[in-house]
């Protein structure tokens, strides 16, 4: 597979041809062994940069903890935003790919080189943020309009003789934008990081690698999961570690997905 040096990186201004590889069974897990052995040639600038948004995290949390349906939607939005929240962890891949040192501040090396499409890309995302919270809502007063969300509200809501079609309805949604959410964005954010394409390039040649590695790719997306899972369970701390994983291990499947020609 061919490499980026620095110089390559900044300067090139042409639109690559690439193609999506097909691979094999194990790839998922490889992808997540390259990007704790970056972690662990990193630590420091990684876990830096994931306490950004571990501090967020605390911080949006503590403004919405009297509201349980806002913090089940808090953590999907941060499923669906995690490829932008990780620019970062894929430059820095990229620069122990090319044998350099990484730093803090090279989250802002992917927004120099390619930030219209990057801006653009998270624009969509956040479309995807507002419509999955309005599911959310629509949901919640399809089923429970006489109920409001409270302080007590959750035991409430799990003693109401609609929560079970509620949960249903609910996490039908849910899926359906994860579904969206990780179709479009999981080689995008790396892509426009490395290359200069736009951000619909980017989204159609994500796709088309779900669609060339359905099997892999759905593996793939139970990994991500897990991981930003585990941040969450720890009280967000956990994020500090599992998001750097999860952001260097995205680095490597793009690497290994996506040629250019």
């Amino acid at each position: 597979m061919a490499t980026i040096s620095s110089t390559d990186h900044t300067m090139a201004t042409e639109t690559p041809r690439l193609s999506v590889r097909k691979v094999d069974s194990e790839a998922s897990m490889r992808w997540l062994n390259a990007g704790i052995k970056d972690f662990k040639a990193s630590p420091g600038a990684s876990i830096a940069y994931g306490m950004i948004y571990v501090v967020l995290g605390l911080v949006l949390a503590w403004l919405s903890w009297s509201n349980p349906i806002f913090i089940t939607s808090l953590a999907a939005g941060f499923l669906i935003i995690g490829p932008i929240v990780a620019v970062g962890f894929y430059c820095m891949s990229r620069t122990l790919e090319q044998g350099g040192k990484p730093h803090f501040s090279q989250g802002l090396d992917g927004l120099r080189f390619n930030g219209v499409s990057l801006i653009n890309f998270a624009m969509v995302l956040g479309v995807l943020i507002g419509v999955w919270a309005v599911i959310s809502a629509v949901t919640v007063a399809l089923f429970f309009d006489n109920v409001t969300v409270t302080d007590s509200a959750l035991g409430t809501l799990m003693g109401h003789e609609q929560f079970v079609p509620f949960l249903l309805a609910w996490m039908l949604g849910g899926a359906l934008i994860a579904v969206v959410a990780f179709s479009i964005s999981v080689i995008s954010v790396p892509l426009i990081t490395d290359k200069k394409v736009d951000f619909v390039t980017a989204m159609i040649t994500s796709v088309k690698t779900v669609m060339v590695n359905p099997g892999v790719m759905l593996s793939w997306a139970f990994i991500l999961a897990t991981l930003v899972f585990l941040g969450f369970i720890f009280g967000f701390v956990g994020l500090a570690i599992t998001l750097p994983i999860a952001g260097h291990a995205s680095w490597h499947a793009y690497r290994d997905l996506i040629e250019t020609e």
